[in-house]
């Protein structure tokens, strides 16, 4: 169990900050001032200017224990025999009716097995006890457990078969003793897992489709299975003692009912879905000195699933859990029902019996809705999870209507001995951010992927350690890593530091908002093709565009207005609002190309036009498209060969250029009109032909508009061999050629120039160097910022050159390197250069 160190100005406990470290913060959330304090004269956790742990002791001391008439009722006096062979169901039957009729008692069952074919159906003011060494082993035939039942089934009401323990609208009620509850369920119940997802879908759908709840009648000819113990509209609820062991489906359950308390349970329940303990829209519950040891959550506090809990609007709220040992697949979780709300929950004092896959674990998705707010963990100690603190906005990465909303947790003192995967895991929505995030005092030994935070709006994060390194944050997190370049002094920004590759558009595609608040880049962290943000400030990356999505690593582009990204995903041009991720589409070119178009990421300034192409082994074709009056134009097209690098001038939509296959300018024994780099339609004019030829010992590659369309610039290599290399360029009519800078030494390969036309970044393609230079077009002189360092020889494949790009207004360079052995994305701040 982890300790808080005693404070040295005070007997008891602080925590954990020395006396010099002492400040006091202001936080604004939402309309109300929270105040945080740190170290030893005052807790951190402040809520409405208390301590918030002050008001978990409030609740647990509100809640009211059930109370049972002294009366006594033996099983054995009402037929029951525990010889595991006798059906005791008509002798419960008989037993709790007359509990009832003498208005409550305490109904004993005396050592040894019971079998019992069908449901338990208590009644207020009656304690279930179970002595020690009796065991109630529950039959498996399903027709035994109707007629159904009113329940809650994944978060949703409806009639079902009945849980094997049930009680409706009971106060009062206990079941307690140091016997066992035996589901029986893991040869029979436990195979219709594989049954369900038919009426998994159809109750969703009443859910959602508000279908009336007398229609939702499952049970016989379904296969939703019943939970073990369910208390639905009940008050004062003791559960003491017991073991729960091979449950149907959800353990112990809660729904709409309030004054719980759970101690001193255990658990060896591993079917499919064995929840140990689910609050579901209940409040005033206390969890205590259980012992967990489950096939899913070990605690999972829910309210409901989608639209029906949105409308009800039933939390789940004042709820305490301590000094429980937690094992198995999740251990204190919230979610993923949790569309009415949850808040007012405190954890703290837990340790580990075993490994968790998920230790502290917040979970909706965008289908859920809900605020999850006010949460607080303290004390907890894990040995191996897979992640150990998660808040999830995305579970499953369904839904698309109603994203959720955490705010206000505050998690300390946990630790893990380690994390097969995130040590911190905190996704918001592109819709609505995570807000208030506090992490405190939190070890975990080991973690491939230490932190990843993605949609945050506030995150405090202090004497966290993770890898033995520190992961200290105020406001956001971030999420690049600041160097020196040690052949220059520059200061480098390596943005993404991930084992999945990442890297930035370049050229003529804008990799930076028109503020330079942001640069975007394309990641594989997530499995696929996503494209992320970071902000130039604070170093806080967050995903922009969905999963769903198929984007091709670097195709994309900041469009002209700055704010917008573009993409390409099959026949349809996307358009995501980097702030707030709001997706739209930009053009469906659905039955109108003869095959699916590629992308080329190249705009008018005004944004009116783009270029997409064809590219097949019997096609290759240029196709303007004016976005706003939806014309699509074929501008070339020719059979054999290939096509590449199709631009548009930026300030004249009747200007394409294009490179045309194979490229035959090694060859010098051709004649000129047949060593032709670049080709040039002009739409007024009505004509295709060459626009960039090199002389004889010479040749041209990597094409680029100036920002004001009136020049057009390459690199001009030396055939053979290289160098030297030049950085050039000629007007728009293909006349005024100029050399703006040359290096014998250099393998100049890839850049563009900066809007303003005076200056041109360039990287080299000699491997593992690569300079990084920057060029004065009125001078001619260059300046090495750094060398990158990556391989250069994996190529476009491996994502391996470096491909430079400037920021809107000249502030920052992006590149990409595989320096690391994958390739990443960085940045350069020049300021102005």
């Amino acid at each position: 169990m982890i300790k808080k160190p005693p404070c040295p100005s005070q007997g008891g406990f602080c925590l954990g900050i020395e006396l010099m470290n002492c400040r006091v913060r202001l936080l604004i959330v939402a309309a109300a001032l929270m105040v945080a304090t740190f170290g030893c004269k005052s807790n951190r956790n402040l809520k409405d200017g208390v301590d918030p742990w002050r008001h978990a002791a409030d609740i647990v001391d509100q809640i009211t224990l059930p109370e049972i008439p002294e009366q006594t009722f033996l099983l054995s006096d009402f037929g029951g025999k525990g010889d595991g062979v006798t059906d005791n169901k008509s002798a419960f039957d008989r037993i709790i009716s007359a509990v009832a009729e003498s208005g409550g008692g305490r109904v004993v069952v005396e050592p040894g097995t019971y079998l019992i074919n069908g449901p338990i159906h208590l009644v207020s003011h009656t304690n279930l006890h179970l002595e020690e060494e009796t065991r109630l082993v529950f039959g498996n035939n399903p027709d035994d457990y109707l007629p159904v039942v009113l329940t809650s089934w994944e978060g949703t009401r409806a009639y079902n078969y009945s849980p094997f323990i049930y009680a409706n609208g009971a106060n009062n009620i206990a079941i307690t003793g140091k016997g066992e509850i035996d589901g029986n369920a893991s040869t029979t119940w436990n195979n219709w897992k594989s049954l369900q997802d038919p009426d998994k879908k159809l109750i969703r759908g009443m859910n959602n489709q508000e279908v009336p709840l007398e229609e939702r009648v499952f049970g016989k000819g379904h296969f939703l299975r019943p939970h073990l113990v369910q208390f639905y509209e009940c008050k004062n609820i003791l559960v003491e003692d017991v073991k729960i062991s091979d449950s149907p489906f959800w353990c112990l359950h809660f729904v709409f009912s309030s004054d719980i308390t759970v101690r001193r349970v255990t658990y060896e329940a591993f079917n499919f879905n064995n929840d140990g303990i689910d609050p579901e829209s209940s409040e005033n519950v206390l969890i205590e000195d259980v012992v967990f040891n489950n096939r899913d959550d070990n605690i999972a506090i829910k309210a409901g699933r989608d639209l029906e809990a949105r409308t009800l609007k039933r939390p789940s709220r004042n709820i305490v859990v301590r000094n429980c040992l937690f094992s198995g697949h999740n251990a204190i979780a919230v979610g993923s029902e949790m569309s009415g709300g949850v808040h007012d929950v405190y954890v703290e004092d837990c340790s580990f019996a075993g490994k968790v896959i998920y230790g502290f674990y917040l979970k909706g998705n965008r289908d859920r809705g809900g605020m999850v707010h006010d949460i607080y963990a303290r004390n907890i100690e894990f040995d191996s999870t897979r992640s150990t603190i998660i808040i999830d906005s995305n579970y499953k990465n369904q839904g698309s209507c109603c994203p959720p909303h955490f705010k206000n947790i505050w998690i300390e003192h946990i630790s893990a001995s380690h994390a097969s995967d995130h040590g911190i895991y905190l996704n918001g929505s592109p819709q609505v951010h995570l807000d208030s995030i506090f992490i405190r005092d939190v070890e975990i030994k080991s973690a491939p992927q230490p932190v990843e935070v993605n949609f945050m709006d506030h995150l405090e994060m202090e004497g966290v350690r993770i890898n033995g390194q520190a992961f200290d944050v105020d406001g956001g997190w971030p999420s690049w890593v600041k160097s020196t370049s040690p052949e220059t002094g520059r200061e480098v920004w390596q943005i993404t530091s991930d084992t999945a590759p990442a890297v930035a558009c370049y050229f003529e595609r804008q990799a930076f908002t028109s503020d330079e608040k942001y640069v975007i880049y394309a990641s594989r962290k997530s499995g696929v093709w996503r494209l992320y943000r970071t902000d130039l400030k604070s170093g806080v990356s967050a995903p922009i565009t969905p999963l769903s999505r198929k984007i091709m690593d670097d195709d994309y582009t900041l469009m002209p207005d700055g704010e917008r990204v573009c993409y390409l995903d099959g026949w349809k041009l996307y358009a995501t609002r980097v702030e707030s991720g709001e997706e739209e589409m930009l053009y469906d070119y659905t039955g109108l190309l003869p095959d699916k178009p590629r992308y080329t990421g190249s705009f008018t300034n005004d944004g009116n036009y783009t270029l997409v192409y064809v590219y097949n082994d019997t096609l290759k074709a240029i196709f303007r498209t004016n976005l706003v009056t939806g014309e699509v134009l074929e501008v070339h097209r020719h059979l054999e060969g290939k096509i590449s690098h199709p631009l548009i001038n930026p300030e004249d939509p009747n200007v394409i250029t294009y490179v045309p296959g194979p490229d035959t300018q090694n060859d010098m024994s051709l004649p000129m009109e047949m060593r032709a780099r670049s080709w040039k339609v002009d739409l007024k004019a009505g004509t295709d032909r060459q626009f960039l030829t090199m002389p004889y010992g010479f040749r041209a590659t990597h094409e680029s508009w100036s920002y004001d369309g009136e020049r057009f610039f390459f690199f001009r290599k030396t055939r053979p061999g290289w160098s030297p290399a030049a950085i050039c360029s000629q007007d728009k009519s293909g006349g005024d050629f100029r050399v703006h800078y040359e290096s014998d030494s250099i393998k100049l390969g890839h850049g563009i120039a900066s809007r303003d036309g005076r200056w041109f970044i360039s990287d080299c393609q000699q491997p593992g160097s690569n300079e990084l230079v920057l060029v004065n077009l009125d001078s001619g002189e260059g300046e090495v910022l750094c060398w990158p360092n990556s391989s250069v020889d994996g190529g476009h494949t491996m994502r391996a050159h470096v491909h430079p790009s400037f920021s809107p207004n000249g502030k920052y360079i992006c590149y990409t390197s595989d320096r690391s052995g994958v390739s990443q994305v960085y940045v350069v701040p020049v300021g102005e250069p």
